[in-house]
């Protein structure tokens, strides 16, 4: 069974002929498997012009099933790939942006963007390490008067000038042979990118018709750019609200949050794709409320030993008829010398979901370091052990 046939089944709820086996591989990771003579951003390239023959072969030869993991921009946070893959204009008749780099020391570099509208002007920073987005330092919208601001962030450009041709050649490329997972940003993650998450969640107390105005205006937004994404023939996308994992009230999540993610969930089904909500944190105390937002799975089920609260037995038990499960592997455990501790959590985790099928096993977050061999004994054992 090729792997994008075995993806699908289980994302629909199915039973594949075994348990699939995806992980997000990091950047520390990656770079240590590239070869030495690249650059990141070379490495970057070679994978849009070869995936297969990249990225692709880099998982498989670890025995993963292989995951062709994508992004859009993520304001202030992934911003230089995503200019690589989908291009969009910097000058409209509106919008009038322009970008330099500020500062740099041993590996890290520092950039800032100003931007002209006739609303008035937006400003952000964020740092990159070897050419990748990594944290924010400032956002278009701070300050105490971001009422005024989102006037000007009203004249961003339109998702319809954007460029889909780059990522759709790499789709065409790889066909059935990976499972494609284009992470892009949903409302509440769009909103804190341009907000900072600190400021909105004071927000929602100090100013929630500001919040709903801005999720608004990101929700709109989102829909055309998910319609756009629906061009690319692509399997999945990964809508990113790691921030609404940051330790949200059940009802505050009713009330600024579920009714956007709803509507843009729509907008993806109705471009042809396939969605999987990923909450990289808490969201136990909802887990229904994000169920009723229409996703077909829910990503990454992340327990307490780490950045979450969700245990991925109960999760099964409460909405596993209602939706794939996608992760709850503790990539940490690869670190151990141990083989046995991996292959103890990869069963732990077969015994808690797959029954029934609609379940994909995951590395909870990114795979920044593991011991050699760690990762061919999850993917040895999953196999031996996660087959129907």
């Amino acid at each position: 069974m090729q792997v994008a046939a075995r993806t699908r089944i289980a994302f629909k709820r199915g039973i594949p002929d075994r348990v699939p086996i995806h992980c997000w591989l990091g950047l520390p990771l990656i770079r240590s498997l590239k070869p030495q003579h690249k650059s990141m951003l070379e490495m970057l390239q070679w994978w849009i012009d070869d995936p297969l023959g990249s990225i692709v072969k880099m998982q498989a030869d670890f025995g993963l099933d292989p995951l062709m993991t994508t992004y859009s921009q993520h304001i202030g946070e992934v911003e230089i790939w995503p200019r690589m893959l989908i291009p969009r204009p910097l000058e409209t008749d509106t919008w009038h942006e322009t970008f330099y780099e500020r500062a740099r020391g041993e590996g890290w570099r520092e950039h800032q963007h100003h931007i002209r509208t006739p609303a008035g002007d937006l400003d952000y920073s964020y740092r990159t390490e070897d050419g990748y987005g990594t944290a924010s330092q400032d956002y278009m919208l701070k300050g105490d008067n971001p009422e005024a601001k989102l006037e000007a962030l009203r004249y961003f450009p339109s998702a319809e000038l954007y460029d889909m041709t780059i990522l759709k050649g790499m789709v065409e490329k790889v066909g059935e042979k990976a499972w494609w997972l284009h992470h892009c940003p949903g409302p509440w993650d769009m909103a804190a990118q341009v907000r900072g998450i600190v400021n909105l969640s004071l927000d929602i107390y100090d100013r929630p018709q500001f919040v709903h105005a801005l999720m608004r205006l990101c929700t709109d937004w989102l829909k055309v750019y998910y319609r756009r994404l629906g061009e690319t023939g692509m399997h999945s996308i990964s809508m990113n609200e790691t921030w609404v994992g940051v330790g949200l009230a059940p009802k505050v999540y009713r009330e600024f949050i579920q009714s956007y993610q709803a509507e843009c969930i729509a907008a993806a089904h109705a471009a042809g794709y396939l969605v999987s909500l990923h909450n990289c944190g808490r969201g136990a105390q909802f887990l229904e409320d994000m169920i009723d937002t229409g996703p077909d799975a829910l990503e990454t089920i992340t327990s307490k030993k780490t950045s979450g609260d969700f245990d991925l037995a109960d999760v099964k038990q409460r909405v596993g008829s209602r939706i794939c499960l996608f992760g709850g592997f503790n990539e940490h455990i690869l670190k151990s010398d141990n083989p046995d501790d991996v292959r103890d959590e990869v069963k732990r985790c077969l015994d808690a979901a797959a029954e029934g099928g609609g379940y994909i096993l995951r590395s909870t977050g990114q795979i920044f370091h593991s011991n050699p061999g760690m990762l061919e004994v999850m993917c040895q054992t999953a196999r031996e052990y996660g087959r129907y």
